[in-house]
Order: structure tokens, then sequence, then C-alpha cells
């Protein structure tokens, strides 16, 4: 997340830069202390996610295990659940803490996961899915979405199928009716086997009794889900869509254990990586853009405003908060299930015009006079066109050189 500009003086070559970025050898940082709640009603106030979102951008800021926070945010979007709903900081904390762990490890493993995730069943509703009332939000979200995409090959019956296969699972929230389970830890999910369906399901052309596990198990031995992800992730590191080819090769091998790193470490070697097509076939994201003015400017920590999910957009909790939030980036909250806003949306010229209120997370703003490359370079742009060039060498003021950089094309595309 962000260029490193202190880093890349370092780098001997473009291979010292892919191994700087993908090198997980120092220890993962500690987490920020978030207690659970005691109850239900202590647990509803939103404001406490400002803690984990100041900890995870000064996390994306800094310098170490650099593909663990490009990974952990691209699940993030990829199972984007949103505390507009769920409305639990407690919950999506403990999300959070589930995507760091498994980010760089088995997808396998980090979908079972997701799947029983206390956030994601309130998020998807997989807590109203009992035999006795069936809910398909969860069920047709897993393979639009998380799997095997639109075009993956299932038909509807195979949605009823996943759903009745993920019925019965509920959230132990302490103090809100309806939701204690015997014998069950207070905020972890449980199965409720008089709420399962535990009848027999023909899904995806396979016919068995199958409970969660066994469906997810169905859904990763379709091609479909291992083309999915790698083409998704595939975009999201190079920039480009891959072809047909390149898709089924790399899928074919992530398929086998769906381990990441492998198939992180197989995308950058491919020569569209590092090509020239490559370059700027990115949008950089909002925060994307706050991480690297942090990175140009030094701050490595985020005064936010007041964090009100459930209030309008317009409102003025000031700050970082307020900027990401109507550019609908703001960490936790995903507008809807498909993730954050991507491509040309980011674009729009709202968002454009609210790059420059990222330049407020520079609580001291840039008061040394640089030249036009070293404050494109502090970005890390080297590739100046002469229209950019001229015109924040025409600003005498440092600070609005700097603001002018940041809304350039050169650094709104990657």
């Amino acid at each position: 997340m962000g260029v490193h500009p202190e880093l890349l003086a370092g780098l001997a070559d473009t291979d010292a830069a892919t191994a700087r970025a993908l090198d997980l050898s120092t220890p993962a940082a500690p987490p920020i202390s978030f207690p659970a709640p005691a109850d239900y009603d202590t647990a509803r106030n939103v404001a406490a996610i400002g803690a984990p979102i100041v900890w995870w951008l000064a996390r994306m800021e800094s310098a170490d295990r650099l593909i663990e926070e490009r990974l952990t945010w691209f699940w993030h979007d990829h199972f984007a659940t949103s505390l507009a709903k769920v409305r639990l900081p407690y919950l999506m904390w403990q999300q959070h803490l589930t995507l760091r762990q498994r980010a760089t490890g088995n997808y396998a493993d980090l979908l079972k996961a997701m799947a029983r995730d206390p956030a994601m069943l309130v998020y998807l509703d997989g807590v109203t899915n009992t035999v006795q009332q069936r809910n398909e939000n969860f069920g047709r979200e897993v393979l639009e979405l998380f799997t095997m995409g639109r075009d993956g090959g299932y038909t509807q019956d195979d949605v009823v199928a996943a759903s009745r296969a993920f019925t019965g699972w509920t959230v132990n929230i302490p103090g809100r009716p309806g939701t204690q389970v015997a014998n069950s830890t207070p905020w972890n999910a449980t199965l409720v086997a008089r709420r399962h369906d535990a009848g027999a399901k023909t899904f995806l052309g396979k016919t068995g009794a199958f409970d969660m596990d066994g469906a997810l198990d169905v859904v990763l031995a379709h091609p479909s889900t291992a083309r999915f992800v790698t083409a998704k992730l595939y975009r999201e590191l190079v920039g480009l869509v891959p072809d047909d080819a390149t898709t089924e090769r790399l899928a074919k091998s992530f398929r086998r254990d769906y381990e990441i790193m492998p198939l992180v470490r197989a995308i950058v070697e491919e020569k569209a990586f590092t090509s020239d097509v490559a370059v700027r076939a990115k949008y950089r994201t909002p925060v994307e853009k706050l991480i690297g003015i942090m990175q140009a400017t030094g701050t490595s920590t985020v005064a936010l405003g007041q964090v009100r999910p459930g209030a309008a957009k317009q409102n003025r909790a000031g700050g970082v908060t307020t900027a990401l939030r109507t550019m609908s980036y703001l960490p936790f909250l995903p507008p809807n299930v498909g993730g954050f806003p991507k491509g040309a949306r980011l674009l729009g010229p709202g968002n454009l015009v609210h790059s420059f209120d990222l330049l407020q997370v520079a609580t001291t703003p840039p008061t040394k006079k640089q030249s036009v490359d070293e404050v494109f370079a502090s970005l890390g742009v080297f590739d100046v066109s002469d229209r950019s060039r001229q015109t924040v060498g025409n600003e005498k003021d440092p600070a609005r050189r700097l603001a002018l950089a940041v809304t350039s094309p050169e650094y709104t595309l990657v």
C-alpha cells in the first residue's frame, strides 16, 4: 500500500523491489487491544471502530510485511462486510483479525473461516437461515462474489442447495434477545442442530447431506472457483485482465492446494506484471492515495473525526473519516457486499475533489521548498508529463505543490 519512497532509494532493481514487497520474515505486528464488550448495549458503540481504523492505516503505511497489508485489504474487499449493518465494532475487529491471520495462507481455510465468521453471519443474514425459514443471501453471495463468480456455472437450484447446507448457524450476542445458545462462547458462531437442514442436497452435480464445510468443499473442487479468485487477484496485483490461457494456467496450480502466496509469486513473475502496458493500468483508490500522502509527509498516525456509520454522508465528522466516507472508502464500511468502488468509478468529480481532503492527514503541512521532481518522487512518481511539471512548478507554496501533485493524472493512476 503506497510506494514507500524511503525504501525505494535503497533497492537495486525491480527484482529486489519485488522480493522486498513479498518478504514476510519480520514478525507480525501485535494488534491493538479490543476487549470483548460486556453486553449488547455496550457493544453497539459504533464509534469504537475508530481505533481499529487508525491502527490499520498505520499498518498500511509501515514498511514491513508489505504483501500482508495488500492482501488483508484485498480480502476485506473480497469478503466485504460493513459495520453499517453489523453495528458491532467488536465483531468487525474479530473478522479483521481472521482476515489478517489468513491473508497469506490458504484460501480454502480462509473461505471456511469467513463462512462461519460472526460479522459475516450477521451481515448476510446467515443467523436467520434455518431449516424452518431459509434465507438465501449468504448462499448466493458465496457463489457469485466469493468463489465461482456470476458466470461460474451455478444455477438457482445450486443457490438453494448451498443455502440449505448453510442453515443453522447463529451468533451468541450477550444481552441480545433470542441469540443465546447453551454452552456456546459469547460473541462466537455456533451451529444449532435443530435449525440445520440435514437432508440430502444436490449441489453442483453432487448429491449428499452436505453441511457448511461439505458444500464449500464441493465449491472448492469446481474449476470455476480457482479461475475466479485467480483472475481477481491478478487484476489486483497487475491491473490488467488476464487472458483465458493465463487464467487457466495459474488457476490449475492454485486449485491443487489453494495456497495464496505461491499464487501471488506466480502472478508477479508474469511478464505482464512489469510490462509497459501495466503502468497506469489501475486507478489509485482513496485509501492508496491516503497512504501515499502519509508516506510522503512522514505521517504515521491518523487523526480521525467521529465515526458515525449510520449518519448521512454529508455529516461533519471532520478529518480523514469524512473524506473516506464521502468517497465510499472508509475501512470496515464498504458500500455494499460487492465491495469498494473500482475502476473508472474512482474518477468521478466528487472523488477527485475530495482527494484534496485527504491532505488533512498531514497535520503539519510541508514547508520545505522542494523541486518538482522531489515532490513527485515523494509520491513514487517519476515519469511526469510536461503539463503536470509546469502546473506544479508554477506553484511556489510547498503545501499547495504537494496538493497539486496528489491530484495529478500521474498520481491518480498506478
